[in-house]
C-alpha cells in the first residue's frame, strides 16, 4: 500500500516537470533563432552603414518564415527596432559603430517559475526578447 501512495504523490510532480520543460525549450530555441537572425541583419547593416528599411523588411520576412511575424502587444508593434542606427554612418567617421536593437515578445516564463514556488521579478521588459548588437560600418559613400 505504501508503494501506491508514494506513486500517487510522485507521479503528478514528475508529470508536471516533464511538461514544464517544453516551454523552457521553446523559449530557448526562439532566443537562439532571434540571435542568429539579428546577427545576419547586423552584417547587412554594416555593409550599408545603418539599419535600413530593406534590412528591416528582410529580417521581418525571415522572422515570419519562422512563425515570429509582426504582432501587437498593448498597442505597440513588434518586432521593434527602436534604438537602432537610423542614419548612415560612414566607414571613416569618428565613430563608425552601427547598432541593431531588436525587441520581440517572448513567453512569460515567470508564470511557470512561480507555479513551482520560484521567485520572479516584475520588470518592465519582462516577457520580451531584447537583443542589442554592435558592428562597424563598412559603407564608403
Amino acid at each position: 500500500m505504501s508503494n501506491v501512495l508514494v506513486t500517487l504523490m510522485i507521479m503528478p510532480v514528475l508529470l508536471f516537470l516533464s511538461f514544464a520543460i517544453v516551454p523552457f525549450f521553446v523559449f530557448a530555441m526562439k532566443a537562439n533563432h532571434l540571435n542568429t537572425l539579428a546577427n545576419h541583419a547586423l552584417k547587412e547593416a554594416e555593409a550599408v552603414g545603418y539599419v535600413s528599411g530593406e534590412v528591416r523588411s528582410r529580417l521581418n520576412g525571415r522572422l515570419a518564415s519562422l512563425g515570429m511575424g509582426p504582432v501587437s502587444v498593448n498597442g505597440a508593434g513588434y518586432p521593434s527596432y527602436t534604438g537602432s542606427t537610423a542614419t548612415m554612418v560612414r566607414r571613416d567617421a569618428a565613430d563608425p559603430t552601427v547598432r541593431l536593437e531588436l525587441t520581440y515578445p517572448a513567453p512569460n516564463m515567470t508564470r511557470i517559475v512561480r507555479a513551482i514556488r520560484g521567485g520572479g521579478g516584475a520588470s518592465e521588459h519582462e516577457g520580451f526578447y531584447h537583443i542589442v548588437l554592435y558592428g562597424r560600418s563598412e559603407a564608403y559613400e
